[in-house]
């Protein structure tokens, strides 16, 4: 289980105490499950206790199980065996399509079977009901207490516990409380409804019917006192389950973008010199160096670092499949970069996931209507996230701003967003990110991160002719007051080609050191065009992170 993917599930629900929200869910085929699923996954926040809550859940299901199949307290000869159940189950958990409640369904399901145990008379009833209840409470994990129940009474009255597990599937699909006839009695109601479920999924679910056939002959070889035997047996089959799960979690993680939780994790809480590193340690895909380069460009550092890093085009600042799928991290990118309309439209798109709100999405919601002026929709976030006790704080700091237009415009980040508005007249994912960046900075050149996007988009897109009109244009704006390393050496490489190459309007140098090229510049300049000469087609070594380097040597 990656602890960075487990902490994802948090940015896919928000629990709230809100009781429409807690009865709504409850009152659902599974909800009593799910309720509690969204409980403990509310404290995901931070990876290192994702993983610890869940590995105790995990043990607490064996423990469960463990106090089902036993004798008496001392009889630990079982107890191997009843892990095997939970190795499946954190297997599986490393899917983040399959939901949390899975777990939890397993738990109450457990619970039932202990409750069942201790009753002396009228099993076949209690049976009956707890199978009817745990269905509408747990949803189709109660086929595992139907048949472990079934396995435990010896009884041919048990079967009707089958029969009637099936009955209650029936019933939710007939009265559309589960969407097809397949997820009402499989592992597949836990899994997002529009994905197939991978057949992995039922190891957890099989070794618990497993386990609880097998105690059933471990019982009898303890009457016979082969008790070394069973304990040997049930540690080899814990062994071979141990071997075999962490192979299947393993090829979960592979098929799963892990990465992509971790840069979102650091991405979500503004850990921006943890991104970078995270970054650092993974090879290079357009993903890796959006977030890469999303990171810089909080820092302020964007232009100036970015040549500091493999960069391979304009892809590597952001990426949009030709789909145009709503992606968080497109969300984040747009908003960085002051295109507020095409935050707001990827943002509004990927707020809700399968198993409820998106608490990032939420948030940048509410912060683009607070930009735009519309309060009332902005109140109308905010009081969710009041309700969620990790976003309630945030959500209280932000609710001063309703109906305060002075506030909003002194706040640096919603003040600046609001000046980006006044030249968009549209939603920028049908467009090219940089055509629309370059109507954010005419709306607002103060706009920092805007600017330093709109070079990086230049530099990277090797596009020196239009980069020097462009620092001929805004030269001096608010903005751009300086001029980054990376640009001065680019305008300098346009000037030497215009007037080494007759072109019809040649830069002059005079004009780029007026325009912010150093002396320093050009001195290095004239060192790497020597060393350039020498070095027979190869980037020279100590020029390999200047703009030169990236615009002579490297394939875009």
């Amino acid at each position: 289980m990656n602890p960075f993917a487990l902490a994802y599930r948090e940015q896919q629900q928000l629990f709230m105490y809100d009781k429409a929200y807690l009865l709504g869910t409850l009152f659902k085929t599974g909800g009593l499950a799910t309720l509690l699923a969204q409980f403990v996954v509310q404290f995901f926040h931070n990876p290192t206790l994702a993983l610890s809550l869940t590995l105790l859940l995990l043990a607490l299901s064996s423990y469960l199980l463990w106090a089902v199949l036993r004798r008496d307290r001392k009889d630990w000869r079982i107890l191997p065996l009843c892990i095997v159940p939970a190795c499946f189950m954190g297997a599986s958990l490393s899917d983040n399509s399959l939901h949390f409640d899975f777990l939890t369904s397993i738990l109450l399901v457990e619970a039932g079977l202990l409750i069942f145990k201790k009753i002396k008379s009228g099993k076949t009833f209690w049976g009956l009901f707890l199978t009817v209840i745990l269905y509408f409470t747990a949803g189709p994990s109660a086929v595992l207490f139907a048949v472990c129940a079934a396995f435990m009474e010896k009884s041919w009255k048990s079967l009707c516990f089958p029969a009637a597990v099936l009955v209650c599937g029936l019933v939710a699909y007939l009265t559309a409380a589960v969407p097809t006839g397949g997820k009402a009695l499989t592992p597949a109601f836990y899994f997002d409804l529009d994905a197939s479920m991978p057949a992995v999924h039922w190891g957890a679910w099989i070794a618990i019917a497993s386990v609880a056939a097998l105690s059933m002959f471990t019982e009898a070889s303890r009457e016979k006192k082969y008790t070394k035997g069973v304990f040997v047996g049930s540690c080899v089959l814990l062994l071979a389950a141990l071997v075999g799960t962490l192979k299947i979690s393993g090829d979960i993680e592979k098929k799963a973008s892990l990465t992509s939780y971790e840069y979102e994790y650091y991405t979500v809480n503004g850990r921006w010199d943890d991104l970078i590193e995270s970054c650092r340690r993974h090879s290079w895909t357009p993903g890796t160096a959006n977030y890469l380069n999303l990171a810089l460009a909080h820092k302020g550092t964007l232009v100036k670092d970015l040549f500091k890093y493999d960069q391979r085009g304009t892809s590597a600042l952001i990426f949009i499949p030709q789909e145009k799928t709503a992606d968080v991290r497109i969300a984040h990118i747009m908003y960085a970069m002051g295109n507020i309309a095409a935050a707001q439209d990827v943002a509004f798109n990927a707020l809700n996931s399968m198993t409820g709100y998106c608490p990032a999405m939420l948030k940048m919601n509410a912060e683009i209507e607070l930009m735009r002026g519309t309060y009332d929709v902005a109140d109308k976030y905010l009081s969710l996230l009041k309700k969620a006790p990790h976003y309630s704080k945030w959500a209280k700091e932000r609710s001063h701003l309703l109906w305060n237009d002075d506030a909003v415009m002194s706040d640096p980040l919603l003040g600046t967003g609001r000046r980006d508005f006044p030249y968009e007249d549209g939603f920028s994912m049908f467009g090219s990110p940089i055509d629309e960046l370059s109507k954010v900075i005419e709306a607002n050149p103060s706009d920092t991160r805007a600017m330093q996007y709109y070079l990086s988009f230049l530099l990277l897109a090797k596009d020196i002719e239009r980069l020097s009109k462009f620092v001929d244009r805004y030269w001096g704006a608010p903005a751009l007051s300086e001029l980054p390393v990376a640009v001065q050496e680019a305008i300098l490489f346009y000037s030497e080609y215009t007037r080494n190459f007759g072109s019809d309007e040649p830069l002059s140098l005079e004009w780029c050191m007026d325009h912010g090229v150093t002396a320093e510049t050009i001195d290095r300049f004239r060192a790497f065009q020597n060393a350039s000469l020498q070095s027979k087609g190869s980037s020279p070594a100590g020029f390999r992170t200047t703009y030169w380097s990236y615009l002579l040597y490297t394939e875009i």
